[in-house]
């Protein structure tokens, strides 16, 4: 804490601090703070998430508000929801000692009517989402002629998410003679361009460096075939008694998907996604927070700007594209100093992202060892028996016990405790002696395997099917093991699959007249490189939804020379 007094902050901002536990400043805080403190320069910080930045900008700007004044000061702009509700609280916390500093949250999916009477209330510091607050300024509901302080955080990724137009219209409103703060995790050429246009001579300061991942964080990846992320997702989760994490994937489809199926397997878990309102996002929040749920499972964006202590794992269900998001991702766990787990699922086309991000966001991979089932089972058990030799006996099972004492003579301490850990793990065990294992590497899958045909099928995308829902399909229309499919690549109208030999001809002969709503399934042999779709081009989907959700398509879309037919081997 003395290191925080040295910063030049007053005495009852520390004070509050020290009451949330805050020890040592984070590299960006011890550099950021003093020269905010002094408040007559324009400032560039670069910090990756996870770092500290709210405290960073937070503190000096509480200490820079008049409590007496009636004028807006500070405006915090921020790319989400959920990060301007975090800053917003935040903020509320380090002003603990100053009760008479007025915060005020401004974000959308929220009653408007409501937020613009919280401003006519008077307010010292807006946090707002830049669209939210465009809505406010058009609307005359706040002034912003008094402002001292605008905190740009996350700039890049408001810049990424679209928000330059309204970015331009807020900083245009503001006086000129206010100081900005931008805060970025990078530094692209849209927030150079913000910088050059709307800052004055900035001083640019930086953490640790902005590329490089918190060196708490342990980075593994596993290998496998797609149909079997699930599986291995299963193992990881089952694996970690004390799991606590974020489940990363890259659509909203794809998130509720992996969401319901961990439900109905008995998980605590729930999805965080772009399509709910925003009371049902503060409610699964929530519940997270409280740890009602063990596993959130999100896209990148909805889960942009969460702060959650203690979150142990991160998993990449899917790998994002670039290196900047894998590290925002990672940076949800192992944050104020503790340590914590990224592991990404990869498929064998995801192998080449390995180096590109160990170079950029300086990682050094290690493989995850895929647990086996047997180490799973006795991992649960030997957290169960370290739970009850934790746990004190309650008076009124002693009672009970002591009346029951002649039902339990016929077994030993051993024995009984065999059939109560059979009991708490049967499902357990069940799933795992019907599990069909993991094929770690996924090499003896991929391309170029003499043990396995490519077939062409003409269901993508469009069709509003997953490729696990793909895999599903066709393996029950030929009754043949899911675990005879290797997912190779999905397209808009069509899909690639490599299926084990044996399995080939049953497959093809199998899909000869079915349909996949109304639509006719094509199966053949067929290499990525030959033509198929020429003379044809499927419109996108939002032009080809029916008023009612589904597609139209005609049965005879094709011409006898364009007319796919069904190969069969022999």
């Amino acid at each position: 804490m003395e290191k925080f007094q040295q910063l030049g902050l007053p005495q009852e901002v520390t004070r509050a601090i020290q009451s949330m536990g805050f020890t040592e400043p984070t590299s960006i805080q011890e550099r950021a703070i003093p020269i905010l403190m002094e408040n007559e320069s324009d400032v560039i910080a670069l910090a990756q998430t996870g770092t500290g930045k709210t405290a960073a900008f937070g503190l000096p700007l509480i200490s820079h508000i008049d409590p007496s004044s009636k004028n807006v000061a500070g405006l915090i702009l921020c790319p989400t929801r959920e990060l301007c509700l975090q800053i917003t609280k935040d903020l509320q916390n380090f002003a603990a000692n100053s009760p008479n500093i007025k915060i005020t949250a401004i974000y959308g999916g929220a009653n408007i009517v409501q937020q613009m009477r919280d401003l006519k209330r008077g307010t010292h510091i807006i946090v707002a989402t830049p669209g939210r607050m465009v809505d406010m300024l058009n609307r005359g509901a706040v002034s912003v002629e008094n402002l001292e302080v605008v905190v740009l955080d996350e700039a890049d990724e408001m810049l990424n998410m679209g928000f330059k137009d309204e970015l331009d219209t807020i900083l245009k409103t503001t006086p000129r003679e206010k100081k900005t703060w931008l805060f970025s995790a990078t530094m692209p050429k849209e927030v150079a361009r913000i910088a050059k246009t709307y800052m004055n001579n900035p001083i640019q300061i930086e953490g640790d460096r902005a590329n490089q991942s918190n060196i708490n964080i342990t980075h593994t990846y596993s290998v496998v075939r797609n149909t079997e992320k699930y599986t291995l997702l299963r193992r990881i989760i089952d694996a970690n008694p004390d799991l606590f994490a974020i489940v990363f994937c890259r659509t909203r489809r794809d998130t509720k998907e992996i969401a319901e199926k961990l439900i109905q397997d008995g998980y605590q878990a729930d999805a965080l996604h772009g399509d709910l309102s925003q009371a049902q996002r503060e409610m699964v929040m929530g519940r997270y927070r409280n740890r009602s749920l063990k596993l959130l499972i999100a896209t990148d964006v909805a889960a942009r700007g969460l702060d959650v202590d203690d979150v142990s794992h991160v998993i990449h269900y899917q790998l994002p594209d670039e290196a900047e998001n894998y590290t925002h991702r990672s940076g949800r766990t192992a944050r104020a100093g503790k340590s914590g787990e990224s592991i990404a699922l990869l498929t064998t086309k995801d192998k080449g992202k390995l180096r590109i991000f160990e170079k950029a966001a300086g990682i050094q991979w290690k493989e995850y060892q895929i647990p086996e089932p047997k180490d799973i089972v006795q991992s649960k058990i030997i957290d169960k028996l370290e739970v009850l030799k934790n746990t004190p006996t309650h008076p009124e099972i002693e009672l009970i016990l002591n009346s029951m004492s002649g039902d339990f003579a016929q077994w030993d301490v051993r024995s009984l405790l065999s059939k109560v850990m059979t009991v708490e793990f049967n499902r357990l065990f069940e799933y795992y002696k019907n599990e069909k294992g993991i094929q770690a590497g996924g090499d003896n899958f991929g391309s170029g395997n003499k043990n396995v045909t490519k077939l062409f099928v003409n269901l993508g995308k469009f069709d509003r099917i997953s490729e696990v829902q793909l895999v599903e399909f066709l393996a029950s229309m030929a009754g043949v093991p899911q675990g005879d499919f290797v997912f190779t690549s999905m397209r808009n109208s069509y899909s690639f699959v490599e299926v084990k030999n044996p399995s080939v001809n049953k497959l093809v002969k199998a899909c000869v007249g079915v349909f996949h709503g109304d639509r006719p399934v094509v199966v053949e042999v067929r290499e990525e490189s030959q033509s198929f779709d020429k003379g044809r081009k499927r419109k996108p989907m939002k032009e080809r939804a029916s008023g009612g959700g589904g597609f139209k398509r005609s049965r005879n879309k094709f011409s006898d020379s364009t007319k796919r037919r069904v190969h069969r081997k022999g």
